[in-house]
């Protein structure tokens, strides 16, 4: 069985450099899309990251700190995940399952709008998520986590089939974080690869490249050579989350 359709949610758009995403990358300003996806499979509704809070709209500082700062935030409250998830025709409310793909500032921004879902996570990724390395700490804001401890979550240090048909596969690909994770989805015409941040830039995956805040750098090499493996050996498209020109090139609606 397959998922049925996939739609790429556009989200807040940061500009970072080149930089902080690889390791070997220069000063080159790129404007990073922040999506979550949307798929519809037969079991429910399934949604991977959740994106930036929309606090940071009104009052980015305030809500990021100095961070905020150094990371331009371009985005619309006519953008905001509830709103894009209405605009497929559906409500928060029909979101059965949410994967987080990993705790940072730019990808649990949204977890407060699915309170009734069960939530998937790369083991240790929660527990970092509230008491990260004292460096890093910038990247994880508490107030995206605290409303949700009464969740239902569930941490997993392996992959998993979700519904036991192959449509959609949780990939534990730790090393950006300890419980960093991807998703494969099968639709009817083609398989994608979700990366979240396994990687950053269709350079780094090339190269191989880890970012400088990865929490484990050597693993992360090793997700990334997983990544690649994949592609090839199960001809999945791969989609780097922050990629511009994956956002730009792949279609934001696949059925």
């Amino acid at each position: 069985m397959n998922a049925r359709k996939m739609w790429a949610l556009p989200g807040a758009e940061l500009t970072a450099p080149a930089s902080l995403l690889m390791h070997g990358g220069d000063a080159t300003l790129l404007q990073l899309p922040c999506p979550s996806f949307l798929i519809e499979h037969p079991k429910g509704l399934v949604l991977f990251d959740t994106g930036c809070n929309a606090k940071i709209i009104d009052d980015a500082v305030g809500y990021w700190g100095q961070i905020a700062q150094a990371l331009p935030i371009k985005w619309s409250k006519t953008e905001t995940l509830d709103r894009q998830i209405e605009g497929v025709g559906y409500k928060t409310s029909n979101v059965k399952y949410v994967i987080l793909s990993h705790s940072h500032l730019d990808h649990s921004g949204g977890l407060t709008y699915f309170p009734n879902a069960k939530f998937l996570v790369g083991a240790h990724e929660l527990q970092y998520a509230y008491w990260p390395d004292p460096d890093r700490r910038w990247a994880f804001i508490l107030n995206d986590f605290l409303p949700t401890r009464g969740y239902d979550w569930l941490e997993l240090d392996h992959d998993i089939d979700l519904f036991g048909d192959g449509a959609l596969q949780f990939l534990y690909t730790p090393g950006h974080t300890p419980g960093e994770c991807s998703l494969l989805v099968s639709l009817p015409n083609r398989r994608i690869l979700l990366t979240g941040d396994t990687v950053h830039l269709r350079a780094a995956l090339n190269q191989e490249a880890t970012m400088p805040i990865d929490t484990d750098p050597i693993t992360a090499v090793r997700s990334i050579k997983r990544i690649k493996a994949i592609r090839d050996m199960q001809d999945a498209t791969v989609w780097i989350t922050h990629d511009p020109d994956d956002w730009k090139e792949h279609p934001h609606r696949i059925e």
